[in-house]
């Protein structure tokens, strides 16, 4: 009897623990918010962000989110669903985060260029108070842009922000008697290096440069900290070449990435296959090519390489679209029209791997950044179907997360409607994602009215691709954003072209 007893008891303890760690179990609770405040009230406390604390199941967590100048509260992601009042009290039945969401207001706005036309493309943040920016010019009577040599020509200006305002001193434009088209800019030391393409003929090359090749040959340049001209080369061969994007490497070379035509001059050895090419090339720091590290990428078809930048082990990731399924992309399967393409090359620009994605009509990757935990690219999709999840209407700007190893993580489409495009993407520092480019639509993921045309378009992302806000500028005509950096204040700057003069644009 008293061995029953000892069971019966010993049966009830287990039970009793068993139901106590099913009603006391503890979940953990992380507040955050995007990166601009750095207390948020819970219960009734204020604590530093991030907090993380544990409660048991069934606990309420009260947050209380605060009015910040410059900023209007979106509400409060609890995993991943918006609840829109500044107040809450979340209930805890799992693990669960809890993060604050604010969009920025415009802070402000500048215009630079002529009568003619000005396209920003080009962004470097030195600070929140210095910037660089990369534009294609064709004005003739502004006081700012000195000395246009013919057509449009690049020009790089140093801006300074004081008083409310980022000011500008006069600065030569750079180029030739016909036109240059300025892409994309970076830093280096001791200056600024720009690139894109030309048609002139008769830009006098220097440094460790080359001529003229014929046709349309990529075209960079390198000016010091004061504007001044340091070098300036041509790339290419005697088809058309263009330099579409410029990154800088440990060691400070340079590595550009463009489409190419040719098979001759800077290109011979490369590995030309037909029609359009990708390549990527290294770079001096005083414009000459490293031997042996330029190499031209594709199949029969068109195929372009839009952006590549240094990855942390030495190689490289670049990005673009290809039409070919042979070459170097014949063991790839492909969709119909152009697919997304992205390649993870070695440090000798050896093919690691490659992938194609798309479906039925037309995919490109704009940008592929290598970021904390793999690699994330934007562009647009037009396609509904194969890789392509849903389609919105029209292009839809298309965002993908790759590990490290080329492994799809996951991929989002956003926009409305009509036409949306992403071309530049960045983590930034809640560990999340930027993305600047148009949008044409006003509804679907757009929530505000279209201002007229096409309009800037910047959309903030949380690390799964959840869309957290997002935010259009412009005016009745078309604008367009081609660069968005953080600065460390945690403020997004970007540079775009406006055609507007009206709505956001005031100046």
């Amino acid at each position: 009897m008293q061995k029953r007893w000892m069971l019966i008891l010993v049966t009830s303890l287990v039970l009793v623990l068993a139901l106590s760690g099913c009603i006391f179990r503890r979940f953990s609770v992380t507040v955050t918010c995007t990166p601009l405040i750095e207390k948020i009230e819970v219960g009734t406390r204020e604590r530093d962000l991030p907090y993380s604390f544990s409660v048991r199941k069934g606990q309420t967590v009260n947050v209380k989110a605060p009015l910040v100048p410059g900023y209007d509260f979106e509400g409060w992601l609890v995993n991943n669903e918006l609840r829109e009042t500044a107040e809450i009290a979340v209930t805890i039945e799992d693990n669960t985060t809890i993060k604050a969401i604010y969009r920025p207001r415009l802070v402000n706005e500048m215009t630079y260029g002529g009568s003619g036309e000005e396209l920003g493309k080009g962004l470097v943040v030195e600070s929140s108070s210095e910037i660089v920016i990369g534009i294609t010019s064709s004005s003739t009577d502004s006081s700012l842009i000195l000395e246009n040599k013919g057509g449009s020509d690049f020009w790089a200006p140093y801006l300074q922000y004081a008083s409310g305002n980022y000011t500008v001193e006069p600065q030569l434009s750079l180029g030739g008697s016909k036109d240059e088209n300025l892409l994309d800019t970076v830093s280096i030391t001791g200056g600024y290096v720009s690139v894109g393409w030309t048609v002139s003929g008769d830009i006098v090359y220097s440094g460790g440069g080359y001529p003229y090749h014929g046709g349309t040959d990529g075209y960079v340049v390198m000016t010091s900290n004061d504007g001044s001209l340091k070098w300036q080369t041509y790339l290419g061969g005697s088809g058309d070449d263009k330099v579409f994007s410029v990154n800088t490497t440990v060691g400070e070379k340079l590595v550009v990435t463009g489409m190419t035509t040719s098979s001759d001059s800077n290109f011979v050895d490369s590995g030309y296959h037909g029609s359009k090419d990708g390549w990527t090339a290294i770079m001096s720091s005083n414009g000459t090519l490293i031997t042996g590290l330029i190499r031209a990428y594709g199949g029969s078809e068109d195929d372009e390489l839009l952006y590549g930048m240094q990855t942390k082990e030495g190689g490289y990731i670049v990005c673009g679209y290809s039409k070919s399924s042979d070459g170097d992309l014949n063991t790839l399967g492909r969709s119909t029209g152009e697919d997304l393409w992205i390649m993870k090359l070695d440090p000798q620009l050896n093919i690691l791997w490659q992938d194609l994605l798309g479906g039925q009509n037309n995919e490109r990757a704009n940008v592929a950044k290598e970021v904390s935990d793999g690699y994330i690219a934007a562009g647009f999709t037009e396609s509904t179907g194969g890789d392509v999840n849903e389609n919105k209407g029209g292009k839809d700007l298309w965002v993908l997360k790759f590990s490290f190893d080329g492994g799809l993580e996951w991929s989002r489409t956003y926009g409305g409607s009509e036409d949306d495009e992403g071309f530049d993407i960045i983590e930034t520092a809640d560990g999340g994602y930027a993305v600047c480019g148009y949008t044409e639509s006003s509804d679907g993921d757009i929530s505000h009215e279209n201002r007229g045309m096409r309009d800037l378009w910047i959309v903030k992302l949380g690390p799964d691709g959840y869309l957290e806000w997002e935010s259009t500028l412009g005016g009745s005509k078309n604008e367009t954003a081609a660069r968005v950096r953080e600065t460390e204040k945690r403020e997004l700057i970007v540079i775009g072209t406006t055609a507007s003069s009206d709505r956001d644009i005031k100046r």
